[in-house]
């Protein structure tokens, strides 16, 4: 077994340790209330609504766009089909975490955006997240950290060229 294969299995045991811990953590108060506002606007539906890295690459692009996108440009970016992108925008919506708005210029399109309550969502489970590296983060001297981040960063860059 060559290096880089030893090295991803190796990788594979720590994301799922990660997994594994995971869920023995108690998840924070905003926590707990997203989830049960999202599971009381879910009708009782699966797929994609309840698939949270999905949730967060949403809140991510409406959180950081200029100009909110349209459902087509929403369901590009997401790499999902029109339908599934409006099931999820139905859903956010239902929830109160996203809202459509109409084009000033075109009243033919339609824009999304975080609601209010969604920004105040997103900016609160982003804290937390930085909170809980900064703990990781606290065991590695800052030379390490920044050795950790060049590394990631690297690995991060060559992930979109897997497409």
């Amino acid at each position: 077994m060559d290096l880089t294969e030893q090295t991803a299995e190796q990788m594979l045991e720590l994301l799922q340790l990660f997994a594994l811990r995971h869920y023995r953590f108690v998840p924070p108060e905003h926590v707990i209330r997203l989830q049960q506002q999202l599971e009381s606007s879910r009708r009782g539906r699966g797929d994609l609504l309840s698939n949270y890295p999905v949730l967060l690459r949403i809140f991510s692009l409406l959180a950081h766009a200029e100009i909110p996108p349209t459902m087509s440009e929403l369901g590009i970016a997401l790499e999902t089909p029109f339908s599934s992108t409006t099931r999820i925008v139905d859903w956010l919506v239902r929830a109160k975490l996203i809202e459509r708005v109409g084009d000033p210029k075109d009243r033919r399109i339609v824009r999304v955006r975080l609601t209010e309550n969604g920004q105040e969502v997103y900016h609160t489970g982003m804290d937390f997240n930085k909170k809980q590296l900064m703990k990781l983060l606290a065991i590695y001297t800052p030379e390490e950290q920044k050795q950790i981040l060049r590394l990631i960063s690297k690995l991060a860059d060559y992930i979109p060229a897997e497409k």
